[in-house]
């Protein structure tokens, strides 16, 4: 019999097969669908003998697909007695609701009796491994097993036994301990489903298994009864202590919730109250009714709705329960609500107010203060008719905008008008901003977006360079696939949309202090921002080995990247030792590349011998000769510090650190200054040349625009001056 093409589900099977006593004998090729193989045939007696050899790669079959895997086993049909003796090791199955890293498993089985050893692990919410042996009769299964959930024990403290019953399988009651609590579960599947389960201090992450994203922390104590026997009848009773929900950045602070709910034919009604520190701080009380004949929690998202809720409490508990990280939310909130309509499309009426909350963004540095919010509820919507705070320095924020609770997430639609608000405070990066900005989210990932001027920022070049130079170690996974690392949940980040120009944004690093004029777009994310545009200059400075250099150009492009790490073409210059002095700062933030010129042209050593030492080259001594052959090489390679007299002085502790050039009327040669701020007030500075000379001198600021100075020296110079100064 010659089989020219058999399909089953997108893989075909072909080939040639013999009609011989007891069976038949010849082989099918197996291809496409991503499986490829054989499956031989041949008699075994009066039996039918398949062995089977069959590869997987990124196959799909019904309710199923498989990155990579095998199969091998021999199936022998007999009449009265079916013989399955095979295993499978596979990669990367993904199944209703479950992905699976990785799948060994062996099994034996006649006539469906026999034994199976399995090794799972994957992720359903939260990242799991399970190891069982399973003894396997015709009406009986016996499972033993222990394994993990987040690296957390989870063990089958006794063999867990389904009996077949009518239409479906009926558990024992069995132990299971998780990180340190205990249950005792039995139930049963099919027509007339039942739940029985009593909890000991069992922590609730074990929930992420049903319900993904879920991330609640506490633990359980109480009883848990469901069953369904022509009619819904439940129970539950239930202290949990230490609820609490945790994402990558937050988590809620703990508190300890007493539930009851019941079950009866078609209603259903709970009741909470909530304890923190031992005040009650928040009630809630629940009816569904009528509830239909479908799966519980469907139809109770579903159902008619009646609710009240009161709550006077920690903000921070409500919030972060919402599982929201880009900001936190802090201080006393008041709520009051009556709820009807369906938990996917709720009708509210109520209130929300709050008189001095706190809002905090870890991740953009955003600090709102004295935060008051006036909001109603009006059917699904909260919505906030006022909401307004301060920011340090003198700023404000105020804007109004609704929450929209359908659909089972909290749907954001913010607007505000912010006034010399410092909105973006990180290390790298700060803006004092005015003008209109908007926060918009579907309850998971979010947008914030505006047209702003920038009153007042800060950029620090060369920032990034530290994370930069933090040490990568690249990680080779030796004999392991890459499915088998089940990864973590990422934090799903803000985008920004925002146009900010302004003109004054300080640079700083590299040596550079100065003020720019910006206009850039900020995209990316709040984590990971990306400008684009340009700055140019307004006026700066540039300090390099101690010598003061006036900006008299400047473009600083961004082009997008996180970090950012702009092009830069700054020209600085300065008169030094009766020389037009010029300094071209090139490259990017992270990687400058810097140049000299001067007026009259002079060789490089011999320019920078100027600047470092305030002589001639032909004047130094050996380490000074060592020094700058060492600084000429390093600005060549283009891996030298941009600015090593600072790098020597932060090094040291020091204020300032600089290098002064001989002065013929003193006797003094080139000499070293080091000071330090003693005081907020007063500043100390010692002189030396290491030849005999060295001298004192000390500012002491009376206010902002006057300071007294003074001067003592080896060579009995001593002065006192009056400065008075003023910045336009």
């Amino acid at each position: 019999m010659s089989i020219a093409a058999l399909d089953v589900s997108g893989t075909r099977a072909s080939g040639d097969l013999r009609s011989d006593p007891g069976g038949f004998t010849g082989t099918l090729n197996v291809a496409g669908g991503g499986l490829d193989g054989t499956l031989g045939f041949v008699p075994a007696g009066d039996a039918q003998k398949i062995e089977a050899h069959l590869q997987a790669s990124n196959a799909r079959l019904p309710s199923l697909a498989v990155r990579s895997g095998r199969l091998d086993g021999n199936v022998i049909l007999a009449d009265g007695r079916t013989t399955l003796d095979g295993s499978v090791d596979a990669r990367g199955l993904q199944m209703t609701g479950i992905s699976l890293a990785r799948l060994t498993a062996n099994a034996k089985l006649v006539n469906g009796e026999g034994q199976v050893r399995a090794l799972l692990a994957g992720r359903r919410g939260a990242a799991f491994e399970f190891s069982t042996l399973a003894n396997v009769a015709a009406d009986r299964i016996e499972l033993t097993g222990r394994g993990s959930v987040e690296r957390r024990p989870l063990i089958l403290n006794q063999a867990a036994v389904l009996i077949r019953s009518g239409d479906g399988w009926a558990l024992s009651p069995t132990s299971v301990s998780f990180a340190g609590g205990r249950a005792v579960v039995s139930g049963r599947s099919g027509s007339r489903p039942e739940v029985h389960a009593q909890l000991q201090s069992m922590p609730l992450e074990v929930l992420d298994l049903g319900w993904s994203d879920l991330d609640m922390s506490g633990v359980a104590t109480g009883r848990l009864d469901y069953a369904w026997k022509g009619n819904r009848s439940g129970r539950a009773d239930l202290k949990i202590r230490g609820l609490s929900r945790a994402g990558l950045v937050l988590a809620s602070k703990p508190i300890d919730v007493g539930l009851a709910a019941i079950v009866s034919g078609n209603q259903a009604a709970v009741r909470a109250v909530a304890v923190s520190g031992g005040q009650t701080i928040g009630r809630a009380q629940a009816r569904f009714a009528p509830i239909g004949g479908g799966d519980l929690m469907a139809e109770l998202m579903n159902a008619p709705l009646f609710a009240q809720l009161r709550y006077a409490g920690p903000a921070d508990t409500l919030w972060r329960l919402s599982g929201t990280e880009i900001f936190d939310l802090t201080g006393q909130v008041a709520i009051g609500a009556d709820i009807g309509g369906r938990l996917v499309d709720p009708t509210i009426r109520g209130s929300v107010r709050s008189a001095s909350a706190r809002l905090e963004s870890p991740v953009t540095g955003t600090l709102i203060e004295q935060l008051q919010a006036d909001g109603r509820f009006n059917g699904s919507r909260l919505i906030f008719s006022r909401l307004a705070g301060t920011t340090s320095g003198g700023g404000t924020i105020e804007g109004s905008g609704t929450v929209d609770f359908s659909g089972g997430a909290a749907a954001l639609d913010l607007s505000f008008n912010a006034s010399q608000a410092l909105l973006l405070n990180r290390d790298d990066i700060t803006a004092r901003v005015t003008g209109p900005l908007k926060v918009r989210s579907d309850g998971r990932n979010g947008t914030i977006s505006g047209d702003l001027r920038l009153d007042k920022g800060s950029f620090t070049l060369g920032r990034a360079s530290a994370a930069a130079a933090v040490p990568q170690l690249q990680v080779r996974h030796v004999g392991l696939d890459e499915e088998d690392v089940i990864e973590t949940a990422d934090l799903h980040p803000w985008k920004l949309d925002l146009e900010v120009a302004g003109n004054d944004l300080r640079a700083r690093g590299l040596g550079i202090d100065s003020i720019w004029r910006t206009n850039l777009h900020v995209g990316g994310t709040a984590d990971a921002p990306r400008f684009t545009g340009r700055a140019d200059l307004v006026r700066g400075d540039y300090d390099f080995a101690g010598r003061n250099f006036r900006l008299d150009r400047g473009v600083i492009r961004f082009r997008g990247e996180s970090p950012p790490d702009p092009l830069l073409d700054i020209r600085a210059e300065a008169n030094v030792q009766g020389l037009n002095a010029n300094v071209v700062v090139g490259g990017t933030g992270l990687h400058p590349e810097i140049t000299f010129a001067s007026v009259p042209q002079l060789p490089q050593d011999e320019l920078l011998s100027r600047i470092l030492f305030g002589t001639s080259i032909t004047n130094l001594s050996a380490p000074e000769a060592l020094q700058l052959a060492s600084a000429v090489a390093a600005l060549q390679s283009g891996s030298g510090n941009l600015d090593p007299i600072n790098s020597v002085r932060r090094a040291v502790g020091l204020d300032r650190l600089r290098i002064l050039p001989a002065d013929i009327a003193t006797g003094q040669k080139t000499a070293v200054a080091a000071g330090k701020y003693v005081t907020r007030k007063l500043f100390v500075e010692v002189i030396t040349d290491g030849q005999g000379y060295s001298a004192t001198r000390a500012e002491y600021q009376v206010t902002r625009w006057l300071s007294l100075l003074s001067s003592i020296s080896t060579i009995g110079r001593t002065s006192a001056n009056v400065r008075v100064s003023k910045d336009y």
